[in-house]
């Protein structure tokens, strides 16, 4: 194992001990995971009994700490989780709940059986361990110029108990006695200048010299020193804070009592300036950024806060509630002018939530073992770490904007993207007439737009249009419009017999319809059929697929009820239920989304409908009248948005429905054109993307050009003459086919007038298309 190439010296995306640092500021400036959490990756610890977390995590040279009930300290990778190094400290408590530090490439560790330890930080090494008390240790480790503290834990109750010194090679240094003391639980020590700052169980604060432990300062929270001193302070459990001039901690005394305190601090010393709130049970460490604190409340057992106070006054500006004791202390990201604080409940099977400084919810993640969650989390380069007892150690980070790497985006056709997506109409490139076939879509994977061309799919550059490549096809039937699928280096693109339908790719296996009325399975990797199912009719629909089965549609002309919609076990093809009372054909495919299937249907002599159907046994749970259609449904923002009408025969026009109960939220006005009956719509960026009829002539699919629609309004954003097939959005932008040619959309590089209509325009783009290809590139690392 290489590890020479690894830094030693902590970088500011470090999180180096508990709360990040010395004066527990849990602020970070690195990018925020905002508002589409999943886990990077995810390990286990839990091989062993009692081998859960129970302490944060601590983050320095690209790798990630954990400390284990089991007395085990552990070092992973923190881009990907492998296991770099894990060593021993002691042996097994049912709780170890001191948080390591790290300082000048070593590993700092504090055991329940009271025992410092020290490792290398990169290869696990074990320096030294020193026995230091017969108490033992539960609260954090502060490390500063080279130096560590720590004070003693609760075990021998109420005694003498010491807060010590040790420098990093393990020298023991000083130690201070607080008399008839508890001890300290969560006390963290915070490092001010020359001084350190930590609170007792009983209600004092207490000031030291950083070097020599000698007693600068101290203050019971019950004397007449205090303007806003009380008689009952109660127990103090958590770390303090500290903040241009004034220190913060807070207290509990029962789930229904407990303060928030600021006082103020100057050169060792406590000053009479300052507040104290009442916000109920409290061992959370404060976190304070711009005018405001941040502090959880609640205790086992009981329902919680995360709650926000007014530096200046102490008053209470806002509290989120959740269904556990908030005792995590709270961690700050910062992006662009929001903040972000990451909290835990702590409870089994609880939760790491993400509020916004305003108090709203962000996100709420919630991992899939049950285990209990005790601390918070740390945060790094983008990204959030935390654990549970059950032994498990997670990093969140934000949804990476994947492509759009087969119809409608995934398998289970929903048409959504977390990507960006053009805020106007600027064109960007626009392909040769590479004989693209109207009505289909293009996919995008890895820097490259895959294009149904009739005999060949296609392969351009995303960022240039530039012509990569031709992958044969071969002819199908009626010129299918059927939309590649891009999978792990391979490419598909329908059945020689297939009409309109596409290959969805997913768990290892491949679907695809023919016009007889048959599907397929196909092993991914070596083309066998696995099975084939035979549906009443014909069939056209590109399969979705979700948790081990795969749905699709057919329809026969001219019988009473027209439209069938199957379920299949995707491993046997059996059949797990299939509708068959549905009126009007169903060309179009299926979208699932939750425990709803979405599909469509097209009346040849008259309206059609969309229908809602229960995933788990076909019913009907809703059904609502719209423009015949083909389209498929796509999902997003609790909404299913369709589109309808044939150019000639009907109106088009784009809907958007409520997705659980049908509802309609806003339809499009029918002289506007917008939509058609083979255009299925994206959702992206709180925008819907859907061909129109812009001066068109085009009878077959009744589209010749794009608009953006509010996805929350149906307001229009923006329209273009360019495109007009269903599209697809990647990494900020959007293509779409139309006249032969892929057009791409994207936010202007440059300032000015959108530049559609300028002379020449396709040569400008030929001849810049270098530069925005260098300018999108940059932009996709920037996001990576």
């Amino acid at each position: 194992m290489v590890l020479t190439s690894m830094s030693t010296v902590a970088t500011s995306s470090d999180w180096s001990q508990f709360q990040s640092d010395r004066e527990h500021t849990a602020l970070t400036q690195d990018p925020a995971v905002k508002e589409n959490p999943e886990a990077s990756w995810s390990i286990t610890t839990s091989m062993h009994e009692n081998n859960g977390i129970n302490a944060p995590p601590i983050i320095a040279d690209d790798l990630v700490y954990i400390y284990t009930t089991n007395g085990s300290i552990w070092a992973f990778n923190k881009h990907n989780g492998d296991l770099v190094w894990k060593n021993k400290t002691t042996a097994g408590s049912v709780l170890q709940s001191s948080t390591p530090a790290y300082g000048n490439g070593k590993v700092f560790v504090a055991s329940n059986s009271g025992d410092l330890f020290a490792f290398d930080g990169l290869t696990g090494e074990k320096l030294w361990n020193e026995h230091v008390t017969d108490s033992n240790f539960e609260c954090p480790i502060t490390y500063s110029d080279h130096m560590i503290y720590i004070g003693d834990g609760l075990k021998g109750g109420v005694a003498t108990k010491y807060y010590y010194c040790y420098d990093e090679n393990g020298q023991h240094i000083w130690k201070y006695a607080n008399e008839q003391s508890a001890g300290f639980l969560w006390n963290g020590a915070c490092l001010i200048e020359d001084f350190i700052v930590y609170s007792t169980h009983e209600g004092k604060l207490v000031s030291l010299n950083k070097e020599t432990g000698e007693l600068v300062d101290e203050i019971d929270l019950t004397s007449d020193f205090l303007d806003f001193a009380k008689d009952d302070p109660g127990m103090f459990r958590s770390s303090v804070t500290y903040n241009d001039g004034f220190v913060y901690t807070t207290s509990e005394r029962g789930q229904s009592l407990g303060y928030v305190w600021k006082i103020g601090y100057d050169k060792g010393k406590f000053i009479n300036y300052g507040w104290c709130t009442q916000n109920g049970f409290s061992t959370s460490t404060p976190a304070v950024h711009e005018g405001k604190i941040y502090v959880g409340q609640g205790e086992h057992g009981y329902t919680g806060n995360l709650t926000c106070l007014d530096d200046s006054t102490g008053d209470i500006l806002w509290s989120y509630f959740v269904d556990a004791g908030v005792k995590s202390s709270p961690v700050l990201a910062v992006d662009g002018d929001m903040t972000y604080i990451y909290f835990t409940g702590a409870k089994s099977n609880g939760s790491l939530y993400c509020l916004k400084g305003d108090g709203t919810l962000a996100w709420k993640y919630n991992p899939p073992d049950d285990g209990y969650i005790l601390q918070g989390a740390a945060t790094s380069d983008g990204k959030v770490y935390f654990g549970t007892d059950s032994g498990h150690l997670y990093c969140i980070q934000e949804k990476i904007p994947a492509g759009w790497e087969q119809f409608h985006k995934d398998a289970q056709n929903t048409g959504y993207s977390p990507s960006d997506a053009p805020d106007t109409n600027n064109t960007l490139w626009i392909s040769e007439d590479i004989g693209a076939v109207k009505g289909s879509s293009p996919v995008i994977s890895s820097g490259k737009v895959y294009v149904n061309c009739g005999d060949y799919v296609i392969s351009l550059d995303q960022y240039t249009g530039e012509f990569l490549d031709n992958h044969s096809r071969g002819s199908t039937k009626y010129n299918s419009i059927a939309s590649p699928a891009y999978h792990n280096g391979s490419v598909w693109c329908g059945l020689p017999d297939s009409v309109n339908s596409g290959t969805t790719v997913a768990d290892g296996k491949i679907f695809e319809g023919e016009w007889d009325g048959h599907y397929y399975c196909f092993d991914e990797l070596t083309g066998e059929e696995l099975w084939n199912f035979s549906a009443n009719g014909n069939s056209q629909a590109t399969p979705a697929y979700e948790e081990g089965r795969v749905y699709f549609t057919s329809w026969e002309y001219g019988q009473t009820y027209a439209g069938y919609v199957y379920c299949v076990d995707s491993n046997t093809g059996d059949l797990v239920w299939n509708q068959s009372e549905i009126v009007y054909n169903c060309c179009g495919s299926p979208t699932i989304y939750g425990n709803i299937v979405y599909v469509t249907t097209y009346n040849f002599y008259g309206e059609g409908e969309i229908y809602a159907l229960n995933k788990n046994n076909g019913s009907i749970l809703w059904k609502r009248s719209i423009h015949r259609t083909d389209s498929t449904p796509a999902v997003g923002y609790g909404n299913v948005y369709v589109c309808g009408g044939c150019y000639g025969y009907s109106d088009l026009q784009t809907y958007c429905f409520d997705a659980i109960t049908g509802d309609l939220k806003w339809n499009t006005t029918p002289s506007d054109g917008i939509g058609g009956w083979l255009c299925s719509a994206a959702v992206a960026d709180e925008k819907v993307f859907v061909g129109t009829a812009f001066e068109t002539d085009d009878v077959y699919t009744g589209l010749n050009g794009t608009c953006a629609l509010d996805a929350f309004t149906g307001e229009l954003m923006w329209n273009s003459k360019y495109g007009g097939s269903s599209p697809a959005v990647s990494d900020g932008m959007l293509f779409t086919i139309a006249d032969g040619r892929v057009y791409a959309f994207g936010d202007a590089v440059v300032t000015g007038e959108s530049n559609e209509e300028s002379p020449g325009f396709e040569s400008f783009i030929a001849a810049s298309g270098l530069l925005i290809s260098a300018i999108y590139m940059m932009r996709r690392k920037s996001k990576d």
